[in-house]
């Protein structure tokens, strides 16, 4: 007899992803040290007299990037207080600025615990060690942060530029990165000497190129890398990407088809065809390389497992009987799937006076 409620597994290897339909991320999840907890999908919403003039900057600051809504939050003593709130939302930007080291921690565990019940969630932290995961992020300063603010500057410090960030994430267009993301706000901030050991520890953060500031190489804080976990997963972009297609198959599989349809050959092929629409979908909108294939099918490989797990020998079992095999209410599925990253990287070599071979 089955022990638990229907599960739902989608596991990201670089060559093993699964997907149905196309959603946004969009949403952040602001915590204040407010009473205020309302949500708002512009800062035109905001009554200033209801925040204080840091919470009112940090509200200016998240829709600058044109979220779909930011949710604001009330800071609490217990940090258990606070994630049992976080319980009610999924698939959001946590934008905690007063966070400190404890609770810090606390929301990684707690992120990651979501992330396994298909929750993908990310969180945020300025000038923090140690992170070392996809799921969060860390905004890197080597001093406060001078903004304009209206007719004057005000000079802020890297845990309060955060909703800034979270902001411009959450209105991301899905054709480009937040690397060289323009922070035309920002008018003055220390570059941190080392550029290059900021991105391989893990860290986001400012620099100044070609008159502007803007963000550095977008990069989460992933820097221990295991088998199947490759560079690709430090990278904001490929992640978003993949929670996405995650999170799609999941929301779409528990909505249409759960308790819905019978578990048969027939309609597994029918679900099938459905995500790899979705797929080609995503391929042609460049989210997925369209040279590469995007595809989920059948899985041999798991059917014969679930088979012999009965203690049914496959031996004399050909490949159509074992695809075809009733496996109960599970579907079994493999597939591939390629990412696309932005352009970030040129390398372009001159050859002076010198004519180029005709090509024929």
């Amino acid at each position: 007899m089955p022990d638990t409620q229907p599960n739902f597994t989608v596991s990201f290897k670089e060559l093993a992803v699964s997907a149905i339909k196309r959603q946004t991320r969009g949403n952040v999840i602001l915590v204040l040290n407010s009473e205020n907890e309302k949500t708002y999908k512009s800062f035109s919403e905001v009554n200033k007299d209801d925040f204080s003039e840091a919470e009112c900057t940090a509200l200016e600051l998240c829709f600058m990037g044109s979220p779909k809504k930011v949710i604001v939050l009330k800071k609490e003593e217990n940090i258990a207080e606070l994630t049992k709130k976080l319980d009610k939302y999924d698939n959001y930007i946590l934008c905690y600025p007063e966070m400190d080291e404890e609770e810090t921690v606390a929301v990684k565990n707690y992120l990651k615990l979501q992330r396994e019940k298909n929750n993908y969630s990310i969180g945020m932290a300025a000038n923090t060690d140690g992170l070392d995961a996809e799921y969060m992020i860390n905004f890197v300063s080597a001093s406060d942060i001078s903004i304009s603010s209206g007719t004057k500057t005000k000079k802020i410090t890297p845990k309060d530029y955060l909703p800034r960030i979270a902001g411009a994430l959450a209105g991301l267009s899905q054709s480009r990165s937040l690397t060289y993301f323009e922070l035309n706000e920002v008018v003055d901030v220390d570059i941190a000497d080392d550029l290059d050991k900021v991105v391989k520890n893990g860290g986001l953060t400012i620099i100044h190129q070609d008159g502007s500031f803007k963000l550095g190489r977008a990069v989460n804080s992933l820097v221990t890398l295991t088998d199947g976990v490759t560079e690709a997963f430090q990278k904001i972009r490929i992640v978003n990407i993949m929670d996405m297609i995650a999170n799609d198959i999941i929301t779409t599989f528990r909505t249409n088809y759960v308790g819905k349809y019978v578990n048969n050959y027939a309609n597994k092929k029918r679900f099938i065809g459905a995500v790899n629409t979705y797929l080609k979908d995503l391929a042609s909108n460049g989210l997925l390389d369209e040279e590469n294939d995007n595809l989920v099918y059948l899985s041999y490989e798991k059917i014969k497992s679930f088979i012999e797990a009965k203690g049914v020998s496959t031996e004399n079992m050909s490949y159509e009987e074992i695809i075809a095999y009733n496996t109960g209410s599970s579907i079994l599925l493999d597939g591939v799937c390629s990412p696309t990253d932005c352009m970030e990287d040129l390398n372009l070599g001159f050859y002076l006076f010198q004519a180029l071979e005709s090509e024929e």
